[in-house]
């Protein structure tokens, strides 16, 4: 397959033309990603799921090139940034010989900075953002997410989010996009567009836009405090609400196996605690001098069980049980947020997060309390419990208002394997808490059919229908999210869902 005459090869470096050229690095081609590479095609960070033949594969350095890729191209457009995404809501088919993955590395950087704003290219991780708005003594205004590694454009097109009911998620900082529609028009959308919403690019999965420049707010930076504390899981329900009201960040981890949990109360820093940690040379955070055992035997009975299900010993450096481990001998912190709360740790896993109203949260963790009674021993790493306010994004879970962001996981083995049972879990799980409410993060794994998205979205019925105005041929729709936005199950019944259920 070759593009319309009027894109030169010469000008916008693609990989068809020579198959003895070396296979790109990971880095290369999914900027900071673990992707994997086998053969001739490249794979998410798990290793699982495939997203494109090299190929296939687009580098256009400037946004007029991807303008021309986007216009003239005779078959599908997606892009990739970091690779995390679990599903194939941005993959092409490898076999699709007329579709296009356009990788966007060379649009990163500060394009340009305001007292209260700062313009990034979309291809800059959360990771750079934070260490360059952190040299003019800036911060993002929301909480920063797990994982650095994400980029701008990707962050907020999943709905990424970090916790705190006082924010929301990474798309509500956004002032302003740049993108490329699918007709290959260049456009600046901001708050204030009647004809483009705002609210519909931020979170749209790819699926509006080809984002070049994502501008965002910036806020003084803060030093923060992170208080640990373990307790049971009664104390947990009860207290969660009320932390939440109280704390600027909180999050949650509840072992279910021995009912103990672990909780981060974060605030800012007392003056006394700031002077202290600005006296340092700042590159980590402060340490208590006490420390907690509190958390210990649940980390010790866990990591044996993590053993298990990735093949390996506990006693190994492999980071899956960093992840773990942490939890031991707890200590607070006190440091910059990133350095408090971006501290995710990628490893290959089979990883879901789905978000249920506030006021469910009670109830929906009870249900998952009597899940596991009836199933002990099915998780081997504990709940994940972050809080949200509520988002202005159309596609966006939190947008009906406040919600908790349950997130769990099975981890995949060394030899590319899940547990026989995994999947089971992971569908057995989401369905528990559709009934609460529950709606999917983007970039993670979910089973679309489990999800009314119509009933649960507001705005769902707005951004089909520009969907369909801007891209009626489906250009920018993945064969993954086609069959959630073109073939929706807008009528589906709970019966269906249960037998649907059976077969999984």
């Amino acid at each position: 397959m070759s593009l319309s005459p009027i894109v030169s090869p010469n000008v916008i470096r693609h990989q068809r033309d020579s198959v003895q050229e070396p296979i790109p690095s990971a880095s290369h081609i999914a900027l900071a990603t673990q992707a994997k590479i086998r053969g001739d095609a490249i794979y998410n960070w798990s290793g699982i799921q495939s997203i494109a033949q090299r190929s296939q594969i687009h580098f256009p350095t400037n946004e007029e090139q991807v303008s021309l890729l986007v216009r003239h191209a005779p078959g599908k457009v997606h892009f990739i940034g970091s690779g995390l995404s679990y599903e194939q809501i941005m993959s092409l088919s490898l076999q699709d010989d007329k579709g296009i993955l356009i990788n966007m590395e060379a649009f990163k950087g500060l394009v340009r900075k305001t007292e209260s704003s700062a313009t990034f290219g979309a291809a800059t991780t959360i990771n750079d953002i934070i260490s360059i708005l952190g040299e003019y003594n800036k911060m993002i205004p929301v909480s920063p997410g797990v994982i650095g590694i994400q980029t701008i454009a990707g962050a907020i097109s999943t709905g990424t989010h970090g916790q705190g009911m006082f924010q929301s998620s990474y798309s509500d900082m956004v002032l302003r996009l740049r993108v490329v529609l699918p007709n290959g028009r260049i456009r600046d959308i901001t708050r204030d567009d009647k004809e483009y919403p705002l609210n519909a690019f931020v979170t749209s999965v790819g699926t509006l836009g080809a984002i070049l420049e994502v501008e965002i707010e910036t806020s003084p930076r803060r030093v923060f405090f992170c208080e640990k504390l373990a307790c049971g899981f009664e104390e947990f329900v009860h207290e969660y609400s009320s932390w939440n009201q109280k704390h600027e960040y909180v999050k949650a981890w509840w072992f279910p196996e021995t009912d103990r949990c672990h909780v981060w109360k974060v605030d800012p820093a007392s003056v006394q605690q700031r002077e202290a940690f600005l006296s340092t040379e700042q590159k980590a955070p402060l340490e208590s001098d006490e420390n907690s055992s509190a958390m210990n035997s649940t980390v010790d009975m866990y990591m044996n069980a993590m053993s298990k299900d990735t093949k390996s010993a506990h006693t190994s450096s492999q980071k899956q049980f960093e992840t773990v481990r942490r939890f031991a001998d707890a200590r607070d912190l006190v440091g910059f947020q990133e350095q408090i709360l971006c501290k995710g740790i990628p490893v290959p896993q089979i990883n879901c997060e789905i978000a249920v109203p506030f006021s469910n949260f009670a109830d929906a963790t009870r249900a998952l309390h009597r899940w596991n009674q009836e199933n002990p021993g099915r998780l081997h790493y504990p709940f994940i419990y972050r809080a949200v306010g509520q988002s202005e994004a159309y596609l966006n879970a939190p947008s009906t208002g406040p919600m908790v962001w349950i997130g769990f996981l099975v981890y995949v083995a060394e030899d590319g394997t899940v547990r026989a049972d995994g999947m089971k879990t992971m569908a057995e799980i989401q369905f528990i808490l559709s009934q609460f409410g529950g709606l999917p993060h983007w970039g993670k794994h979910f089973i679309p059919g489990i999800y009314n998205f119509e009933e649960k979205l507001p705005k769902w019925g707005d951004y089909l229908q520009l969907r369909k105005n801007l891209d009626p041929s489906g250009k920018f729709l993945s064969k993954f999210m086609e069959n959630i936005v073109v073939q929706n199950q807008r009528n589906q019944k709970p019966e269906n869902r249960v037998g649907m259920l059976a077969k999984l």
